[in-house]
């Protein structure tokens, strides 16, 4: 024990008033957030309920244990970080403009070109094919998602869905190079880049010099975008100065952990080097891009990609004014004249 004043404080007060302090620094700075920046606080009770019960047992000085006290100071002052990075987090992607960004009012883009089974007395196209990708910017897309592989053996990119073996469309092994030889001064490419994260450090250099070549075809690389879901690996290729997109899966809108989960990948984009995050958009029964994803990423660029052909769903992304590019489940389907009802992305 220590002396102050002339009188004894025993270890056990001290860590009591430490856990009262923090408590009070916790109050405050969730105040402070919810005063100053209230639209970016979370809409639902759950979140705040979680600060003001660990903030109230700290204000009463712990729990008696040791152990459960350290435990609680250490959530407190967790809390209290988070509060503040997100609020430095939101303070940055509001001052953000996203130039760079496609911003078309026809949001809807061609998912694998735009298919057809020759059903309708049509040719055949099947999907991440040469004749796919021509006819959906034939029909008016402003751009087209194509999957793709860095083959190391080839040390070039594959356009395929599936590895061992790859689709064949026509019968032949389709390169990028090929595609873009075909369609590359048409309109934006995004590239879901398939096992980004199986290359080790050589074969990435290798992939994003032969990708950043690819980039200067017809003046592509401002219209390239390739996704993926490591971030270290897109720090790389953002370095070659391509456009990426951090693919992301938060839960449901409707799950208690949706607030926390679009916290972290807010904070992630914005200390990341990343163009833009995507994300299925979930049903329209059971959205993922609901009312509270739409909160949190109001600063954010998006791409949704899963989207089923609903109407009045689809309207409604097309509408959302953070959404910038979004691709229907049904690769047969044309909607590439629908515009956003202002007019503008």
């Amino acid at each position: 024990m220590t002396t102050r004043a002339g009188r004894a404080v025993p270890a056990a007060g001290r860590t009591s008033r430490i856990c009262q302090l923090t408590g009070v620094v916790l109050l405050l700075a969730k105040l402070g957030a919810v005063v100053l920046e209230p639209e970016t606080q979370p809409a639902r009770v759950f979140p705040h309920l979680c600060v003001a019960l660990v903030a109230l047992l700290l204000l009463r000085g712990g729990p008696r244990r040791r152990g459960l006290r350290g435990g609680l100071l250490l959530v407190g002052g967790v809390m209290i970080g988070f509060i503040a990075l997100m609020a430095w987090v939101d303070h940055d992607l509001a001052g953000r403009h996203h130039a760079g960004v496609v911003d078309d009012p026809h949001k809807v883009w061609a998912a694998r070109g735009l298919i057809s089974d020759g059903a309708d007395g049509g040719p055949v196209r099947e999907r991440n094919s040469i004749e796919s990708v021509a006819h959906a910017f034939a029909r008016g897309a402003v751009g087209c998602e194509v999957d793709v592989h860095y083959d190391t053996a080839l040390d070039d990119f594959v356009v395929s869905h599936a590895r061992d073996p790859y689709d064949l469309p026509g019968g032949e092994l389709l390169t990028l190079a090929a595609l873009l030889d075909a369609v590359g001064g048409r309109g934006h490419l995004w590239l879901d880049w398939k096992q980004l994260r199986h290359l080790d450090d050589a074969q990435l250099e290798r992939a994003v010099t032969r990708l950043a070549q690819l980039g200067g075809h017809d003046g592509l690389r401002s219209r390239l975008y390739v996704e993926g879901e490591a971030p270290f690996s897109l720090d790389v290729v953002a370095g070659a100065g391509v456009s990426t997109i951090l693919d992301s899966h938060p839960t449901h809108d409707a799950n208690l952990l949706t607030p926390l989960l679009a916290d972290l990948y807010r904070a992630l984009y914005a200390l990341g080097d990343f163009t833009v995050l995507a994300m299925p958009s979930g049903m329209p029964d059971d959205p993922v891009y609901g009312p509270v994803l739409r909160r949190a990423l109001r600063h954010v660029p998006l791409f949704l990609y899963h989207v089923p052909d609903d109407e009045a769903w689809l309207r409604e992304l097309v509408d959302a004014p953070g959404v910038r590019a979004l691709l229907l489940d049904d690769h047969a389907a044309d909607r590439f004249d629908m515009l956003a009802a202002d007019g503008s992305g």
